[in-house]
């Protein structure tokens, strides 16, 4: 390949680079002047000569400092695959971490209301379209005198599943066996339980006795109860993080006995985000599993630390190879998710913005992205002082969503769409219609509104949004999903979209071509 002139510091050489390392050397030379445009030619010829994985890395870093985010995304992915070819998994699975939030998608989306399954069998509880809400639940929540039918408060009316933590125990008192009065109330709002059941004591002691006690008061309460068992078993900090073949064994031997004794019960395997590898050494496999799930949390700051901020995540890129892994075998939730509107890290600072933003990733992206994602249960705590469930300080923020009225604002309209279930009872319905997001399609009706969203996914925060339908400019919602409605004329049309920054900058843009008949 012929060289490329590259502008900038090739002064220094009296002719230019003939090898990928002299072009290489060019190359740092004009970083280090602040010539980043130049510094992307030089690394394009070393990695055109010599097809490295470091040479495409430093193409990478520049072409993020050019704002160039597709390209720097391609150039990762090539760095990430000699990387993984070579047999270094760990750094390969970095890049892809340090690739992530440059990474953009957007894709136009036909909305329109479908029955039926999303896919042939249904596992327990799962709904045939669309996510189930769910939110924990504190004591604070059940209201009612001992020896009264106990109640919900109101802020749990619009939500299908509320959670909690429970541990297995040797007692034989029925309430600290079983929530109970926790199940009679939410029983009588039709809601579903989801019961983080910590082992309470080592694996090797829970006998079959324990589990029966907490079996018979489950399938007594009569109310669907989703049962996460001894979650997060590959954070070394669990306990029961020791030994992954005696935690298989142990979920295997609690699944038979909850699936035998309470046919009302659905078991749910939840790791912490991490190593999928790693995570597979502790799947109990498909006979013992109901549902998957994950913890996923939206912060400021990584691990609590001011210089990692981490403002420009998305966070369903945590989740992503996970489902693609266990979403064949099973329905996907995020078990525990919320996003904070305050952090330890800089207490005096104020997120919701991030947070709402967050939010509105999460669900919407679920609905748009991953059609078996189909249960979402927020954490609604403030984590800001003290230890909370153990963990450790660069953990303490606050994720309440009713206290904050960003948050709230931004989950009101996911609780518009039809999709999200606040209803248990509704989600189940095998015959109703539920808005469902499509590929945009090549044929439409003519004359007849078209409902549209966009899922749009950008490097840096999407200041203006603009749709043309043939040149002429439509109205379009201000945040995700960025609804839209068309009503075209019988014909061929045009639909544009163009994303870009507040500097007038362009993200990325897409044409689709359809023809009205």
């Amino acid at each position: 390949m012929p060289p490329v002139p590259a502008p900038g510091p090739e002064a220094a050489f009296r002719t230019l680079p003939h090898s990928a390392d002299g072009w290489y050397a060019l190359g740092v030379q004009a970083r280090q002047t602040g010539n980043h445009r130049g510094a992307a030619r030089a690394f394009a010829q070393a990695a055109a000569l010599n097809p490295s994985a470091a040479n495409w890395r430093a193409l990478a870093d520049e072409q993020v400092a050019l704002g160039d985010y597709a390209a720097a995304t391609r150039a990762y992915d090539q760095a990430g695959a000699i990387y993984r070819k070579s047999g270094d998994e760990m750094t390969a699975r970095a890049l892809e971490h340090l690739a992530a939030p440059f990474r953009q998608s957007l894709e136009v989306r036909w909305v329109v209301p479908k029955t039926g399954r999303t896919q042939l069998q249904l596992a327990k509880f799962e709904p045939p379209r669309g996510v189930l809400l769910g939110v924990y639940a504190s004591g604070s929540d059940v209201q009612g005198a001992w020896g009264k039918a106990p109640s919900l408060t109101l802020r749990m009316n619009d939500f299908a599943v509320l959670f909690r933590y429970w541990k297995f125990s040797n007692s034989s008192d029925p309430t600290v066996t079983f929530p109970g009065r926790f199940a009679q109330a939410a029983r009588a709002q039709g809601k579903a339980l989801h019961l983080a059941v910590e082992p309470g004591m080592p694996l090797q002691d829970i006998s079959d006795e324990i589990v029966r006690r907490f079996a018979q008061q489950a399938r007594a309460a009569g109310l669907p109860i989703f049962v996460r068992f001894a979650s997060e078993m590959n954070d070394p900090h669990n306990d029961w993080s020791r030994d992954p073949a005696l935690y298989r064994r142990t979920f295997e031997r609690v699944a038979r006995i909850l699936h035998n004794e309470a046919p009302n019960v659905a078991l749910v395997w939840m790791p912490m985000p991490g190593d999928l590898n790693k995570m597979a050494e502790y799947y109990p496999g498909p006979g013992a599993v109901d549902w998957a799930g994950l913890s996923l949390y939206s912060v400021p700051f990584e691990n609590g630390d001011v210089q990692k901020p981490q403002f420009g995540t998305h966070p369903l890129d945590t989740i992503d190879g996970f489902y693609r892994q266990y979403a064949p075998h099973h329905p996907i939730q995020l078990s525990e998710y919320a996003a904070a509107s305050r952090s330890g890290a800089a207490p005096e600072r104020d997120f919701s913005a991030f947070a709402a933003q967050q939010l509105r990733e999460t669900y919407w992206g679920a609905w748009l992205k991953y059609p078996r994602l189909k249960n979402i249960n927020w954490l609604d705590m403030n984590m800001l002082g003290g230890e909370s469930n153990g963990k450790a300080q660069e953990r303490h923020n606050d994720y309440r969503l009713f206290a904050n009225p960003a948050k709230w604002q931004a989950f009101g309209e996911v609780q518009q769409q039809s999709a999200f279930f606040g209803s248990f009872s509704r989600s189940q319905c095998q015959s109703c219609a539920v808005d469902t997001a499509r590929p945009w399609p090549v044929k439409v009706a003519a004359d007849k509104m078209v409902r549209g969203v966009l899922q749009l996914q950008t490097a840096k925060p999407a200041a203006y949004v603009a749709l043309w339908l043939d040149g002429q400019r439509l109205p379009v919602g201000a945040a995700l999903p960025y609804r839209f409605e068309v009503t075209p004329a019988a014909g061929r049309h045009r639909l544009k979209v163009r994303v870009q920054q507040a500097d007038g900058q362009v993200l990325t843009e897409q044409e689709k071509v359809f023809v009205a008949e």
